[in-house]
């Protein structure tokens, strides 16, 4: 009678890998007649006949297997665990070095290379599990079966088909079912993949479990809140994740709204970091950030009635109203967001629009400032510094520089005591010269003024250079 073997009983040997065709054309010929044939395997009733030598100098499991000890003469191995034509696949790969892997069959066969130690038929069938196409309602079942082998290989393979389909997988009724190791498996894609999607599907599959395990319907019962310290306890890589490193829409329509609130150094860096970014674009984020801040914070406070949502918003606001340049804004944002909240009077909103204009000929300097609603001081910021050589000791005209003529008429007139003046000529070149050389189709930008005399010497070099106000110069 044939005794019974179970492969799972098997030591982890090393594996050498014969690759011979003619070896294989007689394993296929199973012709009892021929001398090579000295072992027989019985599975499912059908019989395989194969080359105790070269099984056992492939696996010093089968060497173990086919010992005197475990078998006797003439007599069939009858294997169990595994179908026939499985079976026969595992001896295809001895013989010849390859063998047919589908995606039905490949599963038993790695658990064939695994409890016969089989290590390169192992990796054979790895390269194939890392090359298939994934399924993601049965995403959770490949994870499984890639940490039951080691197969670190597939692993590195559905790490980044779970990176580019989280959403789909996310969707999924099985996903919030998923047990937590699949999850801690999401939750190291942060690295990698980037942050927020991480952080959503581990925090939906948290926020499922406590809905479960709790009584969400006691009217008591804070969910926003037991989902954080649920995930603060068990994922606190997830729960830690660097906030200012996601994106802002994220942070708003997410994180913001699950109570996972930014503090005023993270808005500040938030700011900072977007410092390609237009300034009213950047302080409009922020400030949606932090007014949307204020009123979460008010609708999850014990003592929502009595929440003071200015306050809220201000100190969220502080270590950023220092680094904004008010002075790149105009005029109406500046008195949509930044009067009404109070980081401004409408008088210093008003002199952030000016621009202070600077004229140094020799050591000599003029000085001047001038509501600028034509781009004047940002053109030549981009040109400093700008230096310039004239004959003329009554005016210099700045023939690169162009720009449109103001719509409203100018406020600036020609004053006695006033020596020198900036201004747009008729041909809409930016000009600086002498009260004498006004004439009365110019348009006056700005008097200008010296605490000492001033004047100019022709064919010194004169620079010129415009800046802007700062908020502690408003301040002031």
């Amino acid at each position: 009678m044939a005794r019974v073997y179970n492969p799972r009983a098997c030591k982890k040997l090393n594996y050498t890998n014969p690759k011979h065709q003619e070896r294989f054309n007689i394993l296929k010929s199973q012709d009892p007649e021929n001398e090579h044939f000295d072992v027989t395997f019985e599975i499912g009733g059908k019989t395989i006949l194969a080359n105790k030598l070269l099984l056992t100098s492939a696996s010093e499991y089968m060497n173990a297997l086919l010992s005197e000890r475990w078998t006797k003469k003439d007599e069939p191995v009858k294997i169990e665990d595994y179908s026939y034509d499985n079976f026969y696949e595992f001896l295809r790969f001895l013989y010849l070095g390859s063998c047919n892997l589908t995606n039905e069959n490949v599963f038993q066969l790695t658990d064939m290379a695994e409890c016969y130690d089989v290590t390169l038929f192992k990796k054979y069938c790895e390269n194939f599990l890392s090359k298939m196409k994934y399924d993601v309602e049965k995403i959770e079942e490949m994870f499984d079966f890639s940490q039951q082998y080691s197969l670190s290989k597939m692993e590195a393979s559905l790490k980044i088909f779970v990176a580019n389909n989280l959403d789909t997988i996310m969707k999924t009724n099985r996903y919030l079912s998923s047990k937590k190791a699949f999850v801690d498996f999401v939750s190291l894609l942060k690295t990698e993949f980037g942050s927020e999607k991480a952080f959503e599907a581990v925090y939906k599959w948290t926020e499922h479990q406590v809905i479960e395990q709790k009584d969400a319907g006691n009217g008591n019962f804070n969910l926003l809140e037991a989902v954080k310290t649920e995930l603060r306890e068990t994922f606190p890589q997830i729960y830690s994740m660097d906030k200012t490193e996601m994106s802002y829409e994220f942070l708003l329509i997410f994180m913001v709204e699950k109570g996972f609130f930014l503090s005023s150094n993270e808005i500040k860096t938030i700011f900072e970091k977007y410092h390609r970014v237009n300034e009213e674009v950047k302080f409009k984020w922020v400030y949606d950030l932090a007014e949307k801040q204020a009123l979460q914070k008010q609708k999850m406070s014990s003592d929502g009635e009595n929440f003071n949502l200015v306050d809220s918003f201000i100190y969220d606001m502080i270590k950023v109203v220092s680094l904004v340049k008010f002075g790149e804004m105009h005029r109406s944002f500046l008195m949509k967001y930044a009067v009404p909240k109070g980081f401004l009077t409408k008088k210093q909103a008003d002199r952030f629009c000016y621009t202070y204009f600077s004229v140094k000929n020799g050591s000599k300097i003029i000085t001047g400032d001038f509501k600028d609603d034509i781009g004047i001081g940002r053109t030549i910021e981009l040109k400093s510094p700008y230096k310039i050589k004239r004959s003329s000791d009554k005016i210099i005209r700045f023939l690169d520089l162009k720009f449109r003529m103001p719509k409203t008429p100018s406020i600036v007139k020609k004053t006695d005591g006033i020596e020198w003046y900036l201004s747009l000529d008729k041909d809409r070149v930016l000009s600086f010269k002498h009260h004498t050389m006004v004439n009365s189709s110019d348009y006056l930008l700005a008097e200008m003024k010296s605490e000492t005399e001033f004047s100019l010497t022709p064919n010194e070099t004169t620079t010129i250079q415009a800046s802007f106000n700062v908020l502690n110069d408003i301040l002031q």
